[in-house]
């Protein structure tokens, strides 16, 4: 959806401001919420599912969204200046390096002195606290006198039509577990996550609309999440649509 929103547009600077909307309307909350609620719904046979969906989804994001930015950038330059740009400002983003250090650490099974590594479990437990912090600051700040209009399709694609499209793809495809099925499924209806706010605020585009859209679809996925609970605990959601 990045791509095409982007492909379609003709001024950068809607190309930019559209991402951060795409990402609001694509990117979960599969890191702080996904893995509790999956467990705690499904057991230990989600893990698997849910640790897969969080790599490779953090992994396309990380990677596209520097990508558009780059290209929306306003200097002219030759096509290969802008490609050889866009590889820089991947390879080069710091979720892409600390990512990529992290795995290569977990593959070595490289462990730091026990100070260092006291002192980044310190770091990544404030990580989502200070996240949260400066998204509350911004909207104290800037207060939001109506909801943006573009919150309602916003938190339609988020938390309707992404978990919608999600099952049914996975009913189409294959015949998957119940447990994979549903494990996707309820990743894929969590609200927006807070990355997305982290990312608007470091380029600098749509940053009080991204902090209002965590906080309006979160609000909103206490009903749509507890409802999808219900029918797939309560065995009204059928495992697969086609079998």
């Amino acid at each position: 959806s990045l791509m095409f929103m982007g492909s379609v547009l003709t001024s950068r600077g809607e190309i930019a401001q559209s991402t951060i909307k795409a990402l609001a309307a694509a990117y979960g909350n599969i890191g702080y919420m996904g893995p509790g609620l999956a467990l705690l719904a499904f057991g230990e046979e989600a893990a698997v599912p849910v640790a897969l969906i969080f790599c490779f989804e953090n992994i396309m994001h990380f990677a596209i969204a520097p990508m558009m930015m780059a290209l929306s950038g306003d200097e002219k330059t030759t096509p290969l200046r802008l490609a050889l740009g866009v590889v820089r400002k991947i390879v080069l983003h710091p979720f892409i390096i600390a990512t990529t250090l992290g795995v290569g650490a977990a593959y070595i099974g490289f462990r730091p002195p026990v100070p260092v590594e006291r002192f980044l479990e310190y770091l990544s437990r404030a990580a989502a606290p200070c996240a949260l912090f400066a998204m509350g600051v911004t909207l104290a700040l800037r207060p939001l006198n109506r909801v943006p209009h573009e919150m309602v399709p916003i938190a339609a694609l988020k938390l309707i039509l992404h978990p919608l499209l999600c099952y049914v793809v996975l009913s189409w495809i294959g015949n998957f577990s119940e447990t994979w099925v549903f494990s996707a499924v309820l990743l894929a209806a969590l609200p927006t996550a807070t990355n997305v706010f982290v990312i608007a605020q470091q380029y600098g585009v749509w940053v009080q609309r991204a902090s209002a859209s965590v906080l309006i679809t979160t609000c909103l996925s206490v009903v749509t999440v507890t409802g999808l609970l219900y029918l797939i605990r309560h065995n009204i959601l059928a495992p697969d649509l086609f079998p």
